[in-house]
């Protein structure tokens, strides 16, 4: 393999401000600053020349997490973000205690199911899982093995 180490895994967000506060809280971590670039180099990166946007990274186990507010060009609506749709993502965070997150992300989450999941087979069979919702829709898996 050519590749050596995960560097971030990024998400386009609607309102940086509140997914940094609602990533905090979920990562307990300290809240980062966010940052504007643009129009600068980003636009030839990215495609879109003009590009402006607002950035947040915060720590994972491994890497970062990065949320990128897009100013300009604006903010598609109307995406779908169900989980079974192609290019669609989500992150995967491991727990000692996935009943405790439900407890503790509560209020906070919109969980896929009611309670932890057992895996029946496979290469994470008997571990516990489940699939949350951020403010955005965008999926997050928390794993218990």
């Amino acid at each position: 393999m050519p590749f050596t180490a995960l560097d971030h895994v990024g998400y386009a967000v609607s309102d940086v401000d509140r997914s940094v506060a609602w990533y905090a809280n979920f990562l307990q971590v300290d809240p980062v600053p966010v940052v504007d670039y643009g129009p600068d180099y980003l636009g030839d990166i990215v495609g879109y020349p003009g590009c402006r946007i607002r950035v947040a990274l915060l720590p994972l186990p491994s890497g970062l997490l990065e949320l990128i507010e897009y100013v300009d060009p604006p903010l598609a609506s109307g995406n779908d973000l169900e989980t079974y749709q192609v290019g669609n993502a989500h992150l995967c965070l491991v727990t000692s205690d996935l009943a405790a997150e439900y407890e503790r992300l509560e209020d906070v989450a919109q969980f896929r199911s009611p309670e932890p999941v057992r895996i029946e087979f496979g290469a994470y069979a008997g571990a516990l899982c489940c699939y949350l919702r951020d403010p955005d829709g965008i999926t997050i898996e928390l794993v218990e093995f």
